[in-house]
């Protein structure tokens, strides 16, 4: 047998064996994965039965609060618990569609469930229209509790049967797990082992490949030495980068301070020219003093805002998961003024968990809807807030009824200092907008105006979902799809 016909014998038997070793690894990782998935099913599926109960808590909790006191602040659990507890049911039974016993044990549940509901709802109005003493009297009769009881035993017998298909599909995925660790052993000790018997026989013809192992590996070797240079010379950029921007910063701070300095004196010295010289000046006099402290005061506007805009990618703070709902709290208040003086109408979906700088999501939403309250047209402003989870970013917009935006200036609005108004028209420097986008890159995400089919804009703008629930574990983003109007 010549040298070559020996080496693809001996290759193609290691080959072969190679070939046959995974494809039985990859049956056995199969069936490790369906193992696992149905590990993951399970516990899935105690956590809703766990969701189920911990809803019927807080129904009953908000039940008793308002029974006992009659204050409404007590139906918001009993309202947060009846969402959560259809959500709850509904995936409930989708988790068991597979087991026609827990199937059965959920079609159990729910009617109990039901009358629980119907239970609680009854004693919420038996208190609203009857008074304490009637409510009280109905909650001591027991009902509730009894029909209580029921559901804890029936979730508890499903958890049971959960618990008892969880202890079985563990040791199912033990041993799969252990016959693909055997089955992968033997595979690669029977490969290795003809793959050493050809390695002998090649080992006779192999100076010249050593040779050219040696190159490559002088090649490899200068490689690595230019790599290195090269990350060296990158960190140094960095570096010097870094430093630039540090210096930028304390120039744009020492700019700002000392530009607005001899403003702010040429705006005072003016007005006190005005206040003592004024009866002695004619109109065209008064005049020109009012165009130097407006120019004065407007320039000391646009230093502020620039300072500002300059700010938001180096001074921001550190991303930390955000309750929106929170925030837009926080940003109406603040706006309580001009939403009052408008008439506005504002109506919301629940905003979203997401990751970033509260501060500056806070200025977005506030610059937002500062527009949307600014830009009206005729009729009061009517502005609607939706959130829309896509993937792991959610897109929330921004919809008024206002002056609208044409398609041509739709870019030409996030540009600084652009405006597409006069000052007299709408006061403002054309710089709120540029601060958003700026804002919303610096959070990963894209802003842009959406086309309207009526009156009025649509901006929009996308965020990164939170990694996490808050610190009380009380929130899933899935879950906060409810409507809210102010």
């Amino acid at each position: 047998m010549t040298f070559k016909n020996k080496v693809i014998a001996g290759f193609g038997a290691a080959l072969a064996i190679l070939i046959l070793g995974a494809a039985l690894s990859y049956r056995s990782m199969t069936q490790s994965d369906v193992d696992r998935q149905w590990l993951t099913h399970t516990q899935v599926t105690m956590e809703q039965l766990d969701s189920v109960l911990t809803n019927m808590l807080d129904i009953e909790t908000g039940e008793r609060g308002y029974v006992l006191t009659g204050e409404t602040m007590y139906l918001s659990p009993y309202n947060n618990g009846l969402q959560g507890v259809r959500q709850s049911l509904k995936d409930l039974r989708e988790l068991t569609v597979d087991n026609a016993a827990q199937r059965q044990a959920g079609d159990l549940l729910e009617p109990m469930i039901l009358e629980r509901l119907e239970i609680a709802k009854d004693q919420i109005e038996l208190r609203k229209h009857s008074g304490v003493t009637a409510g009280i009297a109905s909650v001591r009769t027991g009902v509730a509790k009894d029909s209580m009881d029921q559901i804890r035993d029936q979730i508890s017998e499903m958890k049971r049967e959960e618990r008892r298909l969880l202890i079985l599909r563990t040791e199912r995925a033990a041993q799969s797990s252990k016959r693909t660790k055997i089955e992968f052993v033997c595979g690669e000790v029977l490969a290795i082992a003809f793959l050493c018997l050809a390695g002998i026989v090649v080992g006779k013809e192999t100076g010249h490949r050593r040779r050219a192992a040696d190159q490559i590996r002088t090649f490899s070797a200068e490689l690595e030495l230019r790599v290195a240079e090269r990350t060296s010379e990158l960190s140094e950029r960095a570096k010097d980068l870094a430093r630039s921007n540090s210096e930028l910063q304390q120039f744009a701070y020492v700019a700002s301070h000392d530009l607005q300095e001899p403003l702010r004196m040429v705006a005072s010295f003016t007005q006190l020219l005005a206040q003592r010289y004024g009866p002695q000046l004619d109109n065209d006099a008064r005049e020109f003093i009012n165009y130097a402290v407006d120019g004065a005061t407007r320039m000391q506007t646009l230093i502020s805002d620039l300072l500002n805009y300059s700010r938001v990618g180096t001074q921001g703070s550190h991303f930390v998961p955000i309750d929106c709902e929170e925030v837009f709290k926080k940003v109406l208040e603040g706006l309580q003024f001009q939403t009052e003086e408008t008439g506005a109408t504002i109506e919301k979906d629940i905003l979203p968990m997401v990751t970033g700088d509260p501060t500056q999501i806070g200025q977005l939403f506030q610059n937002l809807l500062s527009n949307a309250l600014k830009f009206r047209g005729v009729e009061p402003p009517r502005i609607k807030i939706s959130a829309e989870r896509n993937g792991m970013v959610w897109k929330i917009s921004f919809h008024d009824n206002g002056i609208g935006i044409k398609p041509e200036h739709a870019d030409r609005i996030f540009v600084i200092f652009q405006r597409l108004h006069t000052k007299s028209e709408f006061p403002g420097t054309g710089i709120g907008l540029a601060i958003c986008k700026k804002i919303v890159e610096r959070h990963g995400g894209t802003i842009w105006v959406e086309p309207t089919a009526g009156p009025g804009t649509t901006f929009c703008f996308t965020i990164a979902a939170a990694a996490n629930v808050n610190t009380k574990g009380e929130v899933k983003n899935e879950l906060r799809v409810a409507t809210r109007a102010y």
